[in-house]
């Protein structure tokens, strides 16, 4: 162990000293120390009045099992206020919350992740949004928040819950069947209306609170992620800002309805606005913003109620009277989406962020990368539907940072609680959007492509595969080439010698990526075969199954059985297997059956030119044959050629002895004439 000089802002764990002997705690400890916390309705707060950084402070605090403290109310920080008075030593001193922002992110977060409805910031605060990160404070003897950089050194208070148990949310009865007025977008139970595209028609927020009013419905609430995800879906050709009916009418934000605020989507530095001291009228009401910047699209801003004009969102209950209709939104959780011009593909099979990369790039795609809230909230609604966390084209490797899978940098991003918790993995989405990092080796159990229809794919794999020819188009995977012929329907032995005529093998499959591969290529061809024919057999001597010794891979280590795994002392000879185009599940059946058809596996050559294959069904391939006859042709006109040339040359050797270049310069009428060679023979014609 060697001792090295930091600097003394570094953070590190260290390491405490007592005296060999003494007593140590005890269970009452505990009890010792929560006399030392101070309740205050439902939650508990201590006060540390030694200095330490934002990190350390937070640190300390979970020791004790809570958070920096965060505020909600006016109440609220009227107690914490006249409770560090009372320990407060020097006029002005000021002391750590939980209220924070990530580098490169200007949004304010609550360390134990609590919704932000209240704020007090003093004038000028906060600082203008920057790529630092920045922590709050709270001043003892004013109502008034500041932030600065987090490694300052402050005294701080922790706050707890005491609540012992939660009860559970209660699950909402299914919707009676229900529709909304023409022009209004269906979602879930509510109808919703976006006004204001005409300058003309934006209006205060008091002004939009009347005129949905006069169409039966309310400023738009937000209690969720589904319901800011399904109306950022609305906003993409929108260019101004829409009130929604969000603000600050106690003192404290909350909806028009009376509900608390239990979902925010605060845009970078927000929410700010000035104070006032009519504790029931509203001075900061909440728009969702247009997308300028485009990464702050519908996200929320603060903005003064009577004096700013914006368009505005309606919200009403779906109407029983009215015929239900199909909502475009959630997505149905199939296997192909579009939204905004871009195509999704999912699948539905456990796979790691490698495997399911390999799958994309056979579909002639990449996974999903995100670059924009409309994409992340179509994604959002869809993952809703999906309830798993799904791959998406998002990895990292240390201190490059995390980038898109094809697709380059990250310069959008919604991360949860603002920034990944790991320097290095693989990205995936959770239920309610955000983004995680699950080590890349993970197996989820949903993948998301985003297929490429723009241009045709550029395969990345060193080898290469046949050339399409007379039907037989190849499909790289890996170190293989794969043809799905499922129009021909055939018995085993028969698909044998088909994949044999073209130089390959009947499919094996030697693990589940390979197995997932193939079940989703299998998904395009549903009206034409119920499965394909695997190249397993069972060995006649031992019993076992075996692969065919192609590729030195004869042993079986893989298998996806329908069920449990195969009798193998019920089968025989003459039993086949086959994969099922419905499940992807192997099964035993009769070699004979005319039900499956073929897919033929090869490896890609290593060969700078491709093959070509011929179409035929039971001859050898035609490659060396065809090779043979262009070289047979290419001799015989080598020789034609030679032959004419000796016979000329041998006619007209004297015609052309003393030839020579015409380079004298010419007029314009007789630029043809310039280097044209001219003979002894034609120089006395003339002459003569």
């Amino acid at each position: 162990m060697q001792w090295m000089p930091l600097q003394c802002e570094s953070e590190l764990d260290w390491i405490c000293k007592i005296p060999k002997g003494a007593v140590e705690p005890d269970a009452t400890e505990e009890e010792s120390i929560s006399t030392e916390w101070v309740k205050f309705q439902e939650a508990e707060y201590k006060i540390f009045d030694h200095r330490s950084t934002w990190n350390q402070a937070e640190r300390i605090c979970t020791w004790f099992h809570s958070f920096l403290v965060s505020v909600h109310s006016p109440e609220e920080h009227a107690f914490l206020m006249q409770s560090l008075q009372k320990v407060t030593k020097v006029e002005g001193h000021l002391w750590w919350v939980g209220l924070h922002t990530q580098e490169n992110d200007g949004r304010f977060y609550w360390a134990d992740g609590s919704v932000l409805n209240y704020v007090t910031w003093a004038t000028g605060k906060p600082r203008p949004v920057s790529r630092d990160r920045k922590c709050v404070y709270m001043a003892a003897n004013k109502e008034e928040w500041g932030d600065q950089k987090c490694f300052s050194d402050l005294p701080y208070v922790c706050k707890r819950f005491s609540v012992s148990s939660v009860t559970p949310p209660t699950k909402a009865p299914p919707a009676p069947p229900e529709g909304c007025p023409d022009g209004w977008a269906p979602f879930l139970r509510k109808c919703y209306k976006v006004y204001g595209y005409q300058d003309t028609k934006r209006v205060t927020w008091s002004g939009a609170k009347t005129l949905c009013a006069s169409q039966g419905a309310g400023l738009a609430v937000l209690t969720d992620p589904l319901q800011q995800a399904f109306l950022t879906t609305l906003l993409p050709n929108s260019s101004f800002s829409l009130w929604i009916g969000l603000s600050d009418a106690e003192r404290q934000f909350q909806w028009i309805n009376k509900d608390p605020l239990s979902y925010s989507n605060w845009a970078p530095g927000e929410p700010v606005g000035r104070r006032d001291l009519l504790p029931t009228k509203p001075v900061n009401c909440v728009v969702v913003l247009h997308g300028n910047p485009k990464k702050n699209a519908a996200m929320w801003a603060a903005r003064r109620c009577e004096v700013d004009r914006h368009g505005f969102i309606c919200q009403k209950s779906k109407d029983k009277n009215l015929p239900p209709g199909l909502d475009a939104l959630p997505p149905p959780a199939s296997r192909t989406l579009e939204f905004g011009g871009v195509t999704y593909r999912v699948l539905t099979r456990p796979l790691d962020w490698t495997g399911a990369v390999h799958i994309c790039d056979s579909l002639n795609a990449t996974l999903a990368s995100i670059q924009d809230p409309f994409q992340q909230a179509y994604l959002t609604l869809l993952f809703s539907t999906l309830q798993r966390p799904t791959w998406i084209g998002l990895y990292g490797y240390g201190a490059r940072g995390y980038s898109w899978q094809g697709a380059g940098p990250v310069t959008y991003s919604n991360w949860w609680n603002g920034k990944p918790s790991h320097t290095m993995g693989c990205g995936h989405m959770t239920l309610t959007g955000q983004w995680g990092v699950s080590p890349c080796e993970d197996k989820l159990d949903f993948s998301i492509c985003q297929l490429n229809t723009a241009s045709d794919h550029s395969w990345r794999f060193s080898g290469h595969c046949p050339r399409p020819l007379g039907g037989w188009s190849w499909v790289p995977f890996r170190n293989f080439c794969y043809s799905f012929r499922l129009e021909r329907l055939q018995q085993h032995r028969e698909a044998n010698k088909t994949c044999a005529s073209v130089g390959a093998e009947l499919l094996s499959i030697l693990d589940e990526t390979e197995n997932t591969f193939v079940w989703e290529h299998l998904q395009g061809y549903e009206d034409q075969a119920q499965g394909v024919w695997l190249g397993l057999t069972v060995n006649s001597r031992g019993g076992g199954l075996t692969w065919p010794d192609t590729w030195g891979k004869k042993e079986v280590e893989f298998t996806n059985w329908e069920g449990k795994d195969a009798n193998l002392s019920m089968l025989s000879a003459n039993t086949c297997f086959w994969v099922q185009r419905s499940s992807g599940l192997w099964a035993p059946g009769p070699c004979t059956n005319r039900t499956r058809a073929v897919v033929c596996k090869t490896l890609q050559s290593e060969e700078t030119s491709e093959t070509v294959v011929s179409n035929s069904n039971g001859f050898p391939a035609l490659v060396p044959v065809l090779v043979g006859i262009l070289v047979l042709v290419l001799v015989l006109l080598l020789a034609v050629v030679a032959f004419l040339y000796r016979r000329g040359r041998g006619r007209s050797r004297g015609a052309f002895e003393g030839a020579r270049y015409s380079r004298s310069k010419s007029t314009p009428e007789g630029q043809q004439e310039k280097n044209i060679l001219v003979s002894d023979m034609e120089l006395n014609e003339q002459s003569e």
